[in-house]
């Protein structure tokens, strides 16, 4: 269910800038401390504005500072997730808007007609012209939804690994849970994505913060997911998967558990033969 290009496996961590006061001079510091601070504020403003969101939230890409992460190539911050959207308990197919993200200009010119054919059919009341254009669109993985002002913005699904844990398949015992306890979590909620790269189904690879939770964990502690050392070395996981052996949560209720990437490598062997 995990396979990565990307080898670096260190989570993202914020820098925090400290002011050293002493020595003389005092005074001019702390007026130019306040004129530096506002200095800086308006910088970052003028760089990076916030974009206004649909009625759905606002929906953005954060540009990254160099040195402040480690392996994180952006983030996205996604539509409201829909509990079809959850695939098993590692797996979430999101919907980003595409003014929003790095990959926009690699739109397909058919998708960019048929979205603007599509506006025309709308404002025509031709619905079911505009349903076979949808259609067009979504075959090409992208969806047009509705903004605040009545006009259509244009969206594109992602398949999302989280990066770093693997659950259970969903016939393996606890994969229905596994799925189910993420399908609680993350429905009806924007999530952001630190995104690390993409592995080779064509999925990006990246930790989840739902809310203000950070989704892996979540799932390590309930026990419902490795912690996918293969591919990871963070000790925070590490400690959320002994946490979870420890009170016997989830999976580690039984004594010898399956390892889902051993049990998918069985699997591919009786399937050759």
């Amino acid at each position: 269910m995990y396979a990565t290009n990307s080898h670096r496996h260190h989570r993202e961590r914020g820098n925090h800038a400290h002011a050293h006061g002493g020595g003389g001079g005092a005074t001019n510091r702390v007026w130019a401390s306040p004129f530096l601070l506002c200095f800086v504020a308006a910088v970052v403003l003028l760089l990076f504005p916030q974009k206004k969101g649909s009625r759905l939230g606002c929906i953005w890409r954060v540009p990254l500072l160099m040195g402040n992460h480690h392996g994180v190539k952006y983030e996205l911050h996604t539509l409201p997730v829909d509990a079809k959207a959850v695939t098993d308990g590692d797996t979430i197919t999101v919907h980003v808007v595409m003014a929003d993200h790095p990959g926009s200009f690699s739109v397909p010119q058919e998708v960019h007609r048929a979205a603007a054919d599509r506006d025309e059919a709308l404002m025509d009341k031709n619905y079911q012209r505009a349903d076979e254009l949808q259609k067009i669109i979504l075959d090409a993985g992208f969806r047009q939804l509705t903004n605040s002002t009545g006009g259509q913005v244009l969206t594109k699904k992602y398949r999302i690994r989280l990066r770093g844990i693997d659950a259970p398949e969903s016939s393996m015992p606890y994969g229905r849970e596994a799925k189910e306890e993420l399908i609680t979590l993350v429905q009806g909620k924007r999530l952001k994505l630190s995104v690390y790269g993409t592995d080779r189904y064509g999925r990006l690879i990246g930790d989840v913060d739902c809310n203000g939770v950070f989704v892996q964990e979540h799932m390590l502690k309930k026990g419902l997911a490795w912690h996918y050392t293969a591919y990871d070395h963070r000790p925070e996981l590490a400690r959320c998967e002994h946490q979870a052996k420890k009170s016997q949560m989830g999976l580690w209720s039984s004594p010898n558990p399956d390892k889902p990437w051993e049990w998918r490598k069985e699997k591919r062997i009786k399937n050759s033969r």
